[in-house]
């Protein structure tokens, strides 16, 4: 009986890892930061970060970058985990699966104030959709009591919301009583999930199409018309782009695996 017993568990324990081995999580972190120079320095721009300092930067999170594209007034990285954007005086950093964006925000916020003379956090945004399996995430983000918490040690006067039902999909939002951005600033997060097979078939390498020819048969290309696109597939599966337009940026990530 010990043995049947002992050889249960096992098998059990192997199904598990199996599961988190397939298991990607899609649900996005997203990270959003304004500066400001108490001086006055209107030179003061972000977008004279090299990107090798990005790529030291993006190490405690867990990702790499990809690829860039740029315009007059943004640069956009492709990550290995979603997507990072810089302009002259905003940061943002979106990443995915198991990464941990909360490890780079004291970097972060030492890289601006070193290299760009930044000093004043004009606003600050942390949120994400509740994650489909977070017991997987590594434990600071398993609760987001703790994401909280860690926020709370690094910035002062830090308000935290969660939209919707807890017990179902909500929303968590942290934000801080600050300056406050006085510029036009929206962003539009859409999520899909149970998305037929057949189109789902498409965001992999066997179906056969280039990252360009997927971005145009998706339609993701029709989404912002005239932007400048930035895609990539993944091997087997999952598809990322960043589309810039001036004073506006999108991203599309994909993940064939649970979408």
């Amino acid at each position: 009986m010990k043995i049947e017993k002992t050889a249960i568990v096992v098998d059990e324990a192997v199904g598990l890892a199996d599961e988190e081995d397939y298991f990607f999580e899609g649900t996005e972190k997203l990270l959003e930061l304004w500066f400001a120079s108490s001086y006055g320095d209107d030179n003061a721009d972000l977008r004279s970060i090299e990107r090798s300092e990005w790529e030291a930067l993006l190490k405690n999170v867990n990702c790499e970058i990809i690829s860039q594209k740029s315009n007059e007034s943004i640069t956009a990285y492709v990550l290995s985990e979603s997507s990072l954007f810089v302009s002259k005086n905003r940061f943002i950093l979106k990443t995915c699966g198991k990464t941990t964006l909360l490890a780079a925000v004291h970097q972060v916020l030492k890289l601006v104030h070193d290299r760009c003379g930044f000093d004043v956090i004009i606003d600050c945004f942390y949120s994400h959709k509740n994650f489909m399996r977070p017991e997987l995430q590594p434990l600071t983000y398993r609760s987001f009591d703790d994401e909280v918490a860690t926020l709370d040690n690094i910035f002062e006067g830090g308000a935290a919301y969660a939209l919707g039902r807890i017990n179902q999909d909500c929303w968590y939002l942290f934000t801080i009583d600050a300056v406050g951005v006085n510029l036009p600033d929206q962003t539009l997060e859409v999520i899909m999930t149970e998305v037929d097979n057949s189109v789902m078939a498409m965001f992999t390498r066997d179906y056969g199409l280039t990252a360009k020819e997927l971005t145009e048969k998706s339609g993701i290309s029709s989404l912002i018309p005239g932007a400048v696109i930035d895609e990539f597939l993944f091997d087997p599966c999952g598809y990322s782009m960043n589309g810039i337009m001036p004073n506006v940026s999108a991203h599309s990530p994909y993940d064939s695996k649970n979408k």
